[in-house]
């Protein structure tokens, strides 16, 4: 502080300083020039006379009084033809004069002299010229002197000014940078305690006073504050564990509605894996008493034959038939037998079928050919039928393993779950399991998966946005209609888009469904928190969530940011 002060003091005053002594130094020389040419105004009117007459020794005596001016060196007289009138040299050392000053009215310093010129008028008409030279000594001196008395000026200045200075920071500075050192200790450490000592009883001092004033005001508050946040962190908390029943509330009154469905989609599986069991014992059976009987029975070429149509009905990597595809192969394999004619034709086309032999039919005309084909083809059916059992088994537990999965993982309600790289179609499918019976009773499903890179994600939450958003979706269709549902890639975002045919959302509700508790359906069918906890999930993985709505069609789109993407931020995990 007390070096600015006297930087500042000390530019003013050189600045001030610098002013005076050019301006009285060009005053000093403009005295000097204005005397020089009173001086030879004086001298020319004396002059006019004689030069009008042709009496240079008049001028002459004239120019003699100058020698009462000690600092007039040289004074000229000029004709009106630039001709030498009359001359006077102090102490009679004649100095020679450039012939370029004898000419017009002006004046100049140079060296260490002040050359003057003007015009000799008489009756105003042009008589000769008057040139004086003056010596500039006694004006350096003058101005010398004058230097000399302004540097001691400007010490005894800045010696005061130092001292002034000094004692203005002992005054005013040091309160005011105790302020400054409190303030930053203050806002550094927030010790509100602190005060700062009172120095006297001017303004600064009242300063001081009310700088303490506030300091105990904002003490007092910060305390009231810390109490008040403490009681806000305790209702947080109070709110988070509400919240957190909420959702697992709405969670498990999603599973709820899906309870009986669930239960169909195991039921048959397990009814089906009855049935194939109920047929191995009965073929086992067959297999154990009758059998052997048959097989030695039957000749020697049609045994070849019968055991070639069981290992081509035991060949894995076919593939299952669509009802299309089968009413296709029993026309074409029975129109096949009816051209060799085979009686019972479309019979044994069906069995056929239903033992995927398919190809190369006509191999086993022998067999069909005999007069006991149809115990032929009844056996290898049988026997055949072993393997059929064992895979409807398998597959029938393979989606009972699946229902019990996906169940298991929307079941779930632990909030502390960590991210994890998840493939969201994955979680869709789970979803969709659990909604089959619903689904199967009238709704067309339309899936277009497009390959999506895995995302770092809370994977059961995400299960749950998928859930309430095909609830909704199932219940908008009244289980007739066609859901469609896609997964893409736009930049930056994984987008999961899933559209249902139903009756859509009214324009006036559009702008409300996210809202907490706001439902369209019937009092005691929704809570109304599902959409709502559908928005947090999704945007605390930085994603959104948008819909477009009209009747016939609605889509919501979920955008899911990609690892590594320049539009967001690392996923914080959840408190």
């Amino acid at each position: 502080m007390m070096l600015i002060i006297q930087l500042v003091s000390l530019s003013s005053l050189l600045l001030g300083f610098t002013y005076v002594i050019f301006s009285n130094i060009t005053d000093f020389k403009e005295d000097m020039k204005n005397n020089a040419v009173i001086n030879a105004t004086l001298v020319g009117d004396y002059c006019a006379v004689p030069l009008v007459f042709d009496v240079s020794e008049s001028a002459t005596e004239t120019l003699g009084k100058l020698q009462n001016i000690p600092s007039l060196e040289v004074g000229i007289v000029y004709n009106d033809k630039n001709e030498v009138f009359a001359e006077y040299y102090k102490n009679g050392n004649k100095i020679s004069i450039s012939s370029t000053v004898k000419k017009g009215s002006w004046n100049k310093f140079e060296n260490n002299y002040l050359s003057v010129s003007k015009p000799i008028f008489s009756d105003d008409e042009f008589a000769g010229t008057i040139y004086l030279r003056v010596s500039t000594e006694e004006l350096t001196m003058k101005i010398n002197d004058y230097l000399v008395k302004m540097a001691i000026l400007l010490v005894s200045l800045l010696l005061v000014n130092y001292i002034l200075a000094t004692w203005l920071q002992k005054v005013l500075s040091e309160p005011i940078l105790n302020l400054t050192k409190a303030t930053k200790e203050i806002s550094e450490v927030g010790n509100y305690k602190l005060r700062v000592n009172k120095q006297g009883n001017d303004e600064i001092g009242v300063l001081v006073d009310e700088y303490n004033k506030m300091l105990s005001q904002i003490y007092v508050r910060e305390e009231a504050l810390k109490q008040r946040t403490h009681e806000l962190t305790e209702t947080l908390g109070d709110l988070k564990q509400t919240q957190e029943k909420l959702i697992n509330s709405e969670k498990l009154a999603a599973l709820g509605q899906l309870i009986a469905g669930v239960a169909h989609e195991i039921n048959t599986p397990l009814g089906a894996i009855r049935s194939s069991i109920g047929n191995i014992n009965k073929t086992m059976c067959f297999v154990l008493n009758e059998y052997p009987l048959f097989i030695n029975e039957l000749p020697k070429d049609k045994k070849a034959k019968f055991l070639e149509l069981v290992e081509d009905s035991f060949k894995k990597n076919k593939h299952m038939l669509t009802s299309k595809e089968e009413r296709t192969l029993k026309k074409k394999i029975s129109k096949l037998l009816e051209n060799h004619d085979i009686a019972n034709a479309y019979s044994f086309a069906d069995t056929f079928v239903d033992m995927m032999v398919v190809e190369n039919v006509e191999n086993y005309l022998d067999l069909l050919q005999h007069e006991d084909a149809e115990k032929i083809i009844e056996t290898a059916y049988k026997i055949t039928g072993l393997q059929r059992s064992t895979e409807n088994i398998e597959f029938a537990a393979d989606r009972a393993s699946k229902v019990v999965f996906a169940l298991k993982n929307s079941s779930r309600v632990n909030n502390y779950e960590e991210q994890v790289l998840a493939d969201v179609t994955e979680g869709i499918e789970s979803v969709l399991i659990l909604y089959n019976n619903q689904i199967k009773q009238g709704i067309e499903v339309e899936k277009v998966y497009k390959k999506i890179p895995k995302i770092l994600c809370y994977y059961d939450e995400l299960n749950q946005v998928w859930t309430n958003i095909l609830h909704n979706a199932i219940y908008a269709m009244d289980l007739s209609g066609r859901l469609t549902i896609k997964t893409d890639v736009d930049k930056d975002w994984v987008v999961v888009s899933i559209t249902d045919s139903g009756r859509g959302i009214p324009r006036d509700e559009i702008d409300k469904i996210f809202d907490p508790f706001f439902s369209t359906k019937p009092t005691g069918e929704g809570t109304g928190i599902g959409l709502d906890i559908s928005k947090r999930i999704i945007e605390k993985h930085n994603g959104k969530i948008e819909v477009e709505s009209e009747p016939g069609k609605t889509t919501f789109s979920v955008y899911l940011p990609i690892i590594g993407s320049n539009n967001i931020e690392p996923i914080k995990p959840q408190q």
